[in-house]
């Protein structure tokens, strides 16, 4: 890929992207505590997510629209800060256009397959049957409550839809989670080096936040109190989450298969039966929750 008409961009533009749920959010709190960083989330969810379901099913449609829109959001941000931060699970498939246009860099966020589809399915995710007779078309229209919900929660093309269709939601959302991983990480290969971070969640320390911040073009301001003080607020946290814990043995099947690879090439754990803690006597487990509370790492 070549840099072209961004020079007045360079070193001002970053994207953070990922699945959703992965920890995209949390970066977006982050880098809008610091000064001098124009930070916001998921900024334009209609424009980012039609891009990506043309990008997805390979739909012929110029670019330029979108491109425009974005833009004039950077310009905005870079009248009033030095780096222009957008944190949007939304632009995953659209790093080629976006580094084409600005020499922007990326940091994609992943989190563990099995919290991000335990938490997929408390939103809801796929709980409708898809309607469609042709698969070898882009999807028609599906009804959800927002539009952009529908552009933007990808499924299966062609003779893999089939079978996508027969799995429970677990397994769909297991395909998502790492098809989703994948590719964005293939298009990430694409790029130089120096123009992404590929950055887990679970090892997001204070340490790894200034390294992050280092390679987006500023020095954080941020200390290590301030830093584990956002963590703790856990920002986006669901209540009763369905956890592996409670899934059938379909479903944890499906979900060892279709995240096997990914989660290999990420080294993730993905078998079941080493995600699951045993169960600690109820004082054990009260100290656990106090020791996190009062005396968080």
């Amino acid at each position: 890929m070549e840099k072209n008409s961004g020079k007045k961009f360079l070193n001002k533009v970053v994207f953070a992207v990922g699945t959703g749920r992965c920890g995209t959010t949390f970066l977006y709190r982050l880098y809008a505590l610091e000064a001098n960083v124009a930070s916001c989330h998921e900024r334009n969810p209609l424009n980012e997510t039609f891009h990506r379901y043309c990008k997805w099913y390979d739909l012929p449609v110029d670019h330029e629209g979108f491109l425009h829109e974005k833009e004039k959001e950077i310009c905005q941000d870079l009248e009033e800060a030095a780096i222009s931060f957008e944190s949007s699970a939304y632009l995953s498939f659209s790093i080629k256009e976006l580094y084409e246009r600005f020499g922007a860099k990326f940091i994609l966020m992943i989190r563990s397959p099995e919290k991000v589809v335990s938490s997929y399915l408390t939103k809801g995710w796929f709980e409708k049957e898809v309607i469609t007779s042709n698969p070898a078309l882009a999807l028609g229209y599906q009804p959800h409550k927002n539009f952009h919900h529908f552009l933007g929660r990808t499924i299966p093309r062609g003779d893999e839809l089939s079978k996508w269709r027969q799995m429970s939601r677990v397994g769909k959302l297991a395909w998502f989670w790492a098809t989703l991983n994948l590719q964005v990480a293939d298009l990430l290969s694409e790029l130089p080096d120096d123009a992404y971070r590929i950055q887990k969640l679970e090892d997001l320390t204070y340490e790894r936040y200034r390294d992050l911040t280092s390679f987006s073009g500023f020095t954080t301001g941020l200390n290590r109190n301030q830093y584990h003080a956002l963590v703790n607020e856990r920002p986006n946290a669901f209540k009763n989450v369905r956890t592996i814990d409670h899934w059938s043995e379909e479903e944890r099947e499906e979900f060892e298969t279709q995240v096997k690879s990914a989660a290999q090439s990420f080294h993730y754990e993905y078998k079941i039966k080493n995600l699951i803690k045993p169960s600690l006597p109820e004082s054990l487990s009260l100290w656990s929750r106090l020791r996190k509370r009062f005396f968080p790492e």
